[in-house]
């Protein structure tokens, strides 16, 4: 081969994996809204425009089986045929409903999705919001009984007329993990994914850092900053998403699943782990929990977790030292 082709072929070469350098470092950023919530996508490398769109096909998919406002959905299906007779589902609702269950018993009924009927009696499902009386709250609680949620095979029952579960507690997470699925098989090079407080982010490199922040609980911006490496997902819940005002009183959407009332302990919580589905719901029992249960919690399921309190103060787990930092109080 003379010099001259030597030099093309070289060049065409040099090109290609220019080219392909350029390829894995761009990315596409897509918002879309779906789960009751704003979603940024942004997905880096060759393969980014099929990763995107088979996340979007998958979170639509997922809400249209869980949002239980949607009357065609399997959750309504399941709420509408309450004390009647079981409802026949998909292996991704049966799976939502049986990790959930499991993680009401491991976060000691501090999470529970039977919780609908006394979000629906405060006006949370329907935004005429009030405080009802303790009578009407008692009576409420007697239809959250998770014992009353039966699985059987590929059946879901709800034993008493009046019963109902909702999934937002854990949707969103169990969505994220569904997402780390499609990323890692369509090959992506990196990608940060939001659905309205649970992040999950992700590099082929291993030794890259994020930093997230943490939305400050009473003013635009954030409170806190957090570092963390690929295959993270971040998930906070706190008062400030949803919630009305009584006689100088918040009332947040996030219950107490024993008492029936919203939990007021603190002012967030935001739970770090290796799983979606179960730092969504941690994030929801730490808040009911209140500090010292949800480091107490952390520690038992193995998670990290930053807790504000209601005078804007910021703690974290031992093993979070050295990659938080407090931006504003």
């Amino acid at each position: 081969m003379s010099n001259k082709k030597l030099v093309s072929l070289f060049s065409i070469l040099f090109l290609l994996v220019v080219l392909f350098f350029y390829l894995s470092n761009t990315y596409t950023s897509v918002e879309i809204y779906s789960m009751d919530t704003v979603i940024d996508i942004k997905v880096w490398g060759i393969n980014r425009f099929k990763a995107v769109k088979d996340i979007e096909f998958e979170i639509n998919k997922l809400s249209a089986l869980f949002d239980d406002f949607s009357p065609n959905s399997e959750v309504t299906l399941i709420n509408n045929n309450a004390g009647i007779k079981p409802v026949k589902v998909s292996y991704e609702t049966l799976d939502i409903i049986t990790k959930a269950k499991d993680m009401y018993d491991k976060t000691d009924g501090n999470f529970n999705i039977m919780i609908a009927p006394v979000l629906k009696l405060w006006g949370f499902k329907s935004g005429d919001f009030r405080v009802p009386e303790k009578s009407e709250i008692e009576e409420a609680l007697k239809l959250t009984d998770i014992n009353d949620l039966i699985i059987s095979g590929d059946e879901v029952f709800l034993k008493k007329k009046g019963e109902s579960i909702d999934l937002g507690g854990i949707a969103k997470g169990y969505a994220l993990d569904k997402v780390k699925d499609i990323i890692e098989n369509d090959n992506v090079t990196k990608a940060v994914i939001n659905m309205g407080g649970n992040v999950f982010v992700y590099s082929k490199n291993n030794n890259e850092i994020f930093t997230i922040g943490i939305k400050h609980p009473r003013e635009n911006g954030i409170i806190a900053t957090v570092k963390v490496k690929s295959g993270t997902f971040v998930a906070t819940s706190g008062d400030y998403e949803r919630f009305f005002e009584y006689k100088g009183v918040r009332y947040c959407h996030i219950f107490d699943p024993k008492t029936g009332f919203p939990a007021n302990k603190i002012v967030s919580a935001t739970a770090i782990t290796k799983t979606g589905y179960v730092g969504d719901v941690l994030s929801t029992a730490m808040f009911v929990e209140g500090k010292d249960g949800a480091f107490e919690l952390a520690k038992r399921l193995n998670a990290s977790c930053i807790i504000v309190d209601k005078e804007l103060n910021v703690f974290y787990t031992d093993d979070l030292k050295g990659v938080v930092s407090v931006e504003n109080r």
